[in-house]
């Protein structure tokens, strides 16, 4: 069986080798075919892929450094066993999924890739690892030239780093008060995350206390107080101290729009299949007021939990997008692995809460 070569003389040798790597494929291709009427085969070699390294196996990331480089990817050049165009794509995924929902890189014909520490931490936390968690990744590069030619793909390699938690600045007002003496610059803030005016946050009073809000770290601009005798939940500017009754940590609620404010006190529990109490009770975390979190130590199952207040499913937190930032009834939290941790509540920063799961 046998099928007619071109003629590679009448081409001009500055598009030789382009129109030949293109064309090459369709050529095994009619090659094949025309060999399987007399049960004839044509093997084409499977070529070698590119061969991987990284600059560190183990990239620290802090949040000073983001600008700088956290690892840099290099590979051989693969070779296809015939002159041809190869488009290398780096893939990097948890370890251990097969790299079935990669976060991908399309390098072109280029050699290497560097991550920044920006960069390299985005990565790690759309992968859902949550920060301040050591996440483990697998490492490859893919090398293609044509959907009709097998890509060839390096062996793995693997990558440790702990994210650090981007923190969003939202309009904001501060709460200065009694409990922080009367600070605007050092007070606790409440974050407007769809910058509509609307604010909340969580702020922690020792005792009974009175406050006021401000829209800057000063009071020379807008300052905002109740319109009554400290608990009336209307504001007026510059208005009375807001009042809560007694100590505790609240979610503080304020509308600028209808000029109405709200305290909850709140305690936080962990609830889940993956948690002592299952999803009929929920294991109390404590306050740590110096370090403004909450906290357990505990045994959990490789299953699912959740973060509520009060013992109640009015405030809930989950993790919709798995990338460590909680939201208001967000999807449920999956513990990987079964073990004792340490779960640790941070709602200290408007509108950036979030939380981690440290094994023991």
């Amino acid at each position: 069986s046998t099928f007619q070569l071109f003629n590679f003389s009448t081409l001009k040798k500055s598009t030789m080798k382009n129109w030949f790597s293109k064309i090459f494929p369709v050529i095994l291709i009619m090659a094949v075919l025309s060999c399987e009427k007399d049960e004839e085969r044509l093997v084409v070699l499977p070529g070698a892929a590119p061969v991987l390294t990284a600059s560190t196996a183990t990239p620290v990331l802090k949040i000073e450094d983001a600008s700088k480089e956290a690892v840099k990817f290099s590979w051989s050049a693969a070779d296809f066993n015939y002159p041809a165009g190869v488009t290398y794509t780096l893939q990097l995924a948890k370890k251990g999924t097969d790299f079935k929902e990669p976060i991908e890189f399309n390098a072109g014909a280029a050699l290497s890739k560097s991550y920044s520490v920006a960069d390299l931490n985005t990565a790690l936390l759309r992968l859902g690892i949550a920060p301040n968690s050591l996440g483990q990744l697998d490492v490859r590069v893919k090398a293609a030239v044509s959907a009709l030619v097998p890509t060839l793909a390096s062996a793995s390699a693997s990558l440790s780093a702990t994210p650090y938690l981007v923190i969003i600045e939202y309009p904001s007002l501060y709460v200065p008060g009694g409990y922080q003496g009367w600070a605007p610059e050092r007070a606790a803030k409440l974050a407007s995350v769809k910058d509509n005016k609307i604010y909340e946050g969580y702020v922690y009073f020792g005792d009974a206390s009175e406050f006021k809000m401000t829209d800057a770290p000063n009071w020379n601009n807008g300052v905002f107080g109740d319109e009554g005798d400290g608990s009336s939940k209307k504001i007026a500017s510059p208005g009375n101290n807001f009042k809560v009754a007694s100590a505790g940590y609240y979610l503080l609620k304020a509308d600028l729009n209808d000029k109405s404010w709200d305290a909850i006190k709140t305690s936080w529990g962990l609830i889940g299949s993956g948690t002592p109490g299952g999803w009929d009770s929920d294991t109390d975390l404590t306050y740590d007021a110096a370090k403004g979190t909450w906290s357990v130590t505990l045994d959990l199952k490789a299953d699912e939990i959740k973060f509520r207040a009060n013992d109640d499913w009015g405030i809930n937190l989950g993790d919709t997008k798995a990338d460590g930032l909680l939201d208001y009834g967000g999807d449920n939290i999956k513990v990987a692995v079964a073990g004792n941790y340490t779960v640790t509540l941070n709602l200290s920063v408007g509108g950036n809460y979030s939380y981690t799961l440290k094994k023991n």
